[in-house]
């Protein structure tokens, strides 16, 4: 039981250890994994309360006042409903830096990170670069920080998505150019490009099931589901728009479906694209692939 409620009218004082074993005993049920459970509850300490991780090792008395009581409650009752902490406490790091994300975006991935920082090394000196379904800008505005001679874009058909991307750009310091468009039915606009990326819907209807509901649950199906009838709806759109805009020796990456990824090295050697690589992840899941035109 907690040594305070959402209708307190007075400071609590705890040790921050002992707060954070109640948390993750009452999260238990709802996250199952212990390690990710502890974890979690730390997350959620540091951030209410600005400690760092070495204040898990002092163990301080944290003063808890009323107002920020309900606020942990809330929270707690947010997870134990499986929604993600990232959205509850809007902010996800990515490559190093902190974005703002909200329902209306995809929580970034340590898979997608992975690949983009695979990319920063592998290509040199881009001049153009283009994000299609940049959601949080995460992958734009990394890309940004790593080529500041580029010129950079993001598209997204959310405008909500790209209102947070804006925001995120903003706060890191970074130019890059946000476009609301409807790539399945809309043309980009001109001009050669460098190195395209894109991290498209690519999860069929067939596979909800299969999905944990923190994901099923709470974000957007916009960005996430493509239906059964044609899984390879945006890879052939975006490979499309590739063909016609990229420059001579240009690159396109694309973060895939696991289940898919030699299906899609097959449309792009039909289109023409040569050096067609397909990379695994750090569990050994086929998760993106590069080619070149």
């Amino acid at each position: 039981m907690y040594p305070f409620s959402n209708i307190a009218t007075s400071t609590v004082e705890i040790a921050i250890l002992e707060l954070s074993n109640l948390l993750c005993k009452e999260l238990a049920f709802a996250i199952q994994n212990r390690s990710e459970c502890c974890a979690i509850s730390k997350q959620l300490l540091c951030y209410y309360f600005q400690v760092e991780s070495a204040d898990f090792i002092l163990n301080p008395l944290l003063k808890i006042v009323p107002a920020m009581q309900k606020k942990l409650l809330d929270a707690i009752n947010r997870l134990k409903k499986h929604e993600p902490l990232q959205y509850i406490i809007g902010e996800a790091y990515f490559a190093g830096n902190l974005f703002k994300v909200t329902p209306d975006v995809l929580i970034p991935r340590p898979e997608t990170e992975e690949w983009v920082t695979f990319l920063m090394h592998y290509v040199s000196n881009p001049v153009s670069i283009l994000d299609i379904g940049t959601g949080s800008g995460c992958i734009a505005i990394t890309l940004k920080q790593q080529f500041p001679q580029a010129v950079v874009e993001a598209v997204d058909i959310s405008k909500k998505a790209l209102a947070v991307a804006s925001y995120n750009a903003k706060q890191l310091g970074v130019e890059v150019h946000f476009i609301a468009m409807d790539i399945l039915t809309e043309q980009l606009p001109p001009g050669n490009l460098s190195l395209i990326v894109s991290n498209p819907p690519y999860i069929r209807m067939q596979e909800k099931s299969l999905m944990h509901p923190n994901v099923l649950h709470y974000e957007p199906h916009l960005a996430l589901f493509v239906d059964d009838a044609d899984p390879f709806l945006f890879y052939k759109r975006i490979i499309q728009l590739a063909f016609h805009r990229l420059g001579p020796n240009g690159i396109l990456c694309l973060e895939i479906n696991e289940a898919l990824g030699k299906n899609i090295v097959d449309l792009l050697d039909r289109a023409s694209f040569k050096q067609i690589t397909l990379h695994k992840d750090l569990h050994e899941k086929e998760r993106w692939v590069m080619a070149m035109l």
